[in-house]
């Protein structure tokens, strides 16, 4: 018993590390890591196939295809990414690096597939070359997608240990995911009132401020959590900061 006495009072150290109840902030953020994924994942399903055969003038088979690839090719990324995010040692840990990485590619892919661009005079050959060109950005979509979203579902044991802090985690995700949905469809219905005879530019519109509104999303929760043992990419000091610049305290002391 002798040998094993000096070991405790560090177990009791990383147990009290492990349980120690998170921050509200730190909760929020998290929960808002998901927003992006829902919103452009509800757009996604609603109005892609609709916009390949309405708006950029995909016949059903090739619109049909340019989905059914980007699934394929998702199903393929998913376990090699999920097992370099595993093997990812850096200061900040193996998730965040990740998300942080693919926050911008996900937002700008996201917002390539409501383009339709013009390639060609021949309507034979901009048929095809629009649909390599919507295959292409797919299935770049879901490699980004990927390196944002799967190290997200995987963040809450890198967060905490305690079994209530990670439900509350995922409390916070599930509403966040929840409201995003919802917003995503509000969005929609108003963006297609405003540009009502505009489908080419509504869509694009709808692209744009969900991109915005994914990457705003993800890059605060990157920024704002910290991964157990991990640093974190802003210091203390920068957080306060931010979060008063969120919530107005600055234009207070202004013109104070």
């Amino acid at each position: 018993m002798s040998e094993l006495s000096p070991d405790l009072p560090s177990l009791a150290a990383a147990e009290a590390t492990a349980s120690e109840p998170l921050q509200f902030a730190t909760k929020l953020a998290y929960g808002a890591g998901d927003l992006g994924a829902a919103m452009t994942t509800n757009v996604l399903v609603f109005f892609l196939l609709y916009f390949f055969t309405n708006v950029a003038g995909l016949p059903a088979g090739l619109a049909g295809t340019v989905l059914a690839i980007g699934k394929i090719s998702d199903a393929i990324n998913d376990p090699i990414l999920g097992i370099m995010s595993d093997r990812t040692q850096s200061r900040w840990g193996r998730r965040i690096p990740w998300m942080l990485g693919g926050a911008l590619p996900f937002s700008l892919l996201f917002l390539a597939q409501w383009w339709v661009p013009q390639f060609s005079a021949d309507p034979q050959l901009n048929l095809w070359l629009l649909f390599a060109y919507y295959v292409t950005v797919g299935v770049f979509f879901n490699l980004a997608y990927t390196a944002v979203n799967l190290p997200y579902t995987a963040l809450t044991p890198e967060l905490t240990e305690d079994y209530n802090e990670r439900t509350s985690l995922n409390s916070y995700r599930m509403a966040f995911s929840i409201g995003g949905s919802i917003l995503s469809l509000l969005l929609a219905q108003v963006v297609f009132h405003v540009y009502r005879d505009a489908p080419l530019t509504q869509y694009f519109v709808l692209g744009c401020i969900c991109s915005l509104l994914s990457l705003v999303a993800t890059i605060w929760c990157t920024l704002r959590i910290q991964e157990r043992g991990g640093a974190t990419f802003l210091e203390p000091s920068s957080k306060t900061a931010a979060g008063a610049v969120r919530t107005g305290q600055w234009c207070g002391a202004a013109v104070g």
